[in-house]
């Protein structure tokens, strides 16, 4: 009977924009005590897992902001299920400690709301520099300027005092002896999770790296995703850093080893095409004080090829289990042998 079908489930808001639109209103009008107009929303086409979308309120806006960005975290993305709270509580961190970021200003994990956890920031003006072909297919002069703008951003961003911050809040305690362990768990986690088949080169990794563990010159605020192609610039200046959705708290190496990943390099000696690795290293000592340890990067250098393997692994799940119909998920998943055999390389250089 027609009365005992399983009824199909509605769709989250965010998928019509109308729906979004009229949500989006209720939810500012609520919080910001008066009626906001929300127009004009229009979907970015960036990014492998939260979705973006910009839109325009009325004045006097949030801020003193009227063009406003959403972010959304869906429940069949790539990292989900997903937390609003550690990039909300980390832009809010950075505000006034001269990391180029948005400003952050409201956020949620009830679903309920918008059909997802979201959070809203400014709009930030400028370009992504694009991070394809050599150096970026950028002029020799203005790389070398966005080499030292990237460093000296990486720089500011650990030396961010978050202890009075809500990030103190989020997650289990972290110290400078279980920054690289706590990491480690919690992508051999993500591995059982997403793995669609056996892949020994992991367990050999994982084994690695539990015996070689470092221990953190400090803990500080780590992107997690740090590289070209994750900041927006006007000419030479760092406009706003993005893509905080593997924000945690952790050893700053683990940034460092990321941005100097070969697939960030194109090729070339520059870490993530920008800046060479000498260079970079004695800029981020200047700006920081912390002194990188050759041993601490290759931990980390190794780890991020771990946690990139497993990130190719979780787009190919996500596309085969959860139905999120990208076709750059199963596109990742032909890096994954690449990054295996890299690793491969890598640890028996250490051998």
């Amino acid at each position: 009977m027609a009365s005992q079908m399983e009824r199909p489930k509605a769709s989250p808001a965010y998928q019509d924009s109308g729906t979004l639109e009229r949500a989006l209103a209720v939810y500012l009008d609520q919080q910001l005590g008066r009626a906001v107009g929300v127009s004009g929303l229009r979907r970015f086409a960036v990014g492998f897992s939260w979705i973006t979308i910009g839109f325009t309120i009325s004045a006097p806006g949030i801020g003193g902001c009227t063009e406003l960005i959403l972010r959304l975290g869906p429940a069949d993305g790539l990292f989900a299920p997903y937390s609003a709270a550690p990039q909300f509580f980390a832009l809010r961190a950075l505000e006034g400690a001269g990391v180029p970021a948005p400003r952050a200003f409201l956020w949620s994990d009830d679903s309920t709301i918008l059909g997802a956890p979201f959070f809203i920031s400014e709009l930030v003006q400028g370009e992504a520099p694009i991070p394809w072909g050599p150096a970026g297919g950028m002029p020799e002069e203005l790389r070398d300027r966005l080499g030292v703008a990237f460093t000296d951003a990486l720089g500011a961003l650990h030396n961010v005092e978050w202890q009075s911050s809500g990030l103190a809040t989020v997650g289990e305690e972290i110290t400078v002896e279980n920054a690289a362990s706590r990491q480690l768990e919690e992508w051999e986690r993500n591995y059982l999770r997403w793995r669609l088949r056996p892949h020994p080169m992991l367990h050999y990794a994982a084994r690695w790296l539990r015996a070689n563990l470092p221990t953190a010159p400090r803990v500080s605020i780590v992107h997690g995703d740090y590289r070209l192609g994750n900041f927006l610039a006007i000419g030479d200046r760092i406009t706003a850093i993005l893509d905080w959705e593997l924000v945690h708290l952790g050893d700053p190496h683990e940034d460092l080893a990321w941005a100097c990943l070969p697939q960030y390099r194109a090729g070339t000696k520059l870490m993530s095409r920008l800046i060479e690795r000498d260079a970079m290293y004695q800029r981020y000592h200047d700006k920081t004080g912390i002194e990188v340890d050759p041993e601490t990067m290759r931990f980390y250098e190794i780890f991020s090829l771990y946690k990139l393997a497993v990130t190719h692994m979780a787009a190919v799940s996500v596309f085969e289990r959860n139905d999120f119909h990208d076709l750059r998920m199963p596109a990742m998943g032909t890096q994954i042998a690449p990054v295996l055999r890299q690793m491969e390389k890598a640890l028996e250089a250490l051998a």
